[in-house]
């Protein structure tokens, strides 16, 4: 259940972040203007970077809650490839949302988080165990 919870922060984080950015790119903009933003250009700006910033946002978070959940004294060695798994899925299911489709790249997604998810929490129980 605590898997299900972390992957579904790193979705929620990474949306979070990238809205921080177009919120920035946004005040850079009316600054600019000294006024009201153009929004097309705002748009422009979040279709343009969203589709390549997402999923490596998507992957750092997975590693990072991967490796902070697996500190836990509690934390079994497959929970952080499950948390991969878990945002691995919920990144397709986001896409799909979205109107995006299944291929190729979906596979690769989900074993990318669940490679790092597991990395992470690998690395995690290393940490642990030194300190």
């Amino acid at each position: 259940m605590r898997a299900l919870g972390a992957a579904a922060a790193v979705i929620v984080l990474s949306l979070l972040v990238l809205m921080g950015v177009v919120a920035a790119y946004a005040f850079v903009l009316a600054f600019q203007a000294r006024g009201v933003p153009d929004q097309t250009a705002i748009n422009r700006f979040a279709a343009a970077i969203s589709p390549p910033m997402m999923p490596w946002l998507e992957a750092l978070l997975t590693f990072l809650l991967a490796w902070r959940g697996s500190r836990a004294a509690d934390a079994s060695k497959v929970d952080g490839a499950l948390l991969g798994v878990l945002s691995g899925l919920l990144s397709i299911a986001v896409v799909l949302a979205f109107g995006g489709s299944l291929g190729l790249r979906s596979l690769v997604v989900v074993l990318a988080f669940s490679a790092l998810g597991w990395l992470g929490g690998l690395a995690g129980r290393k940490w642990s165990a030194r300190n």
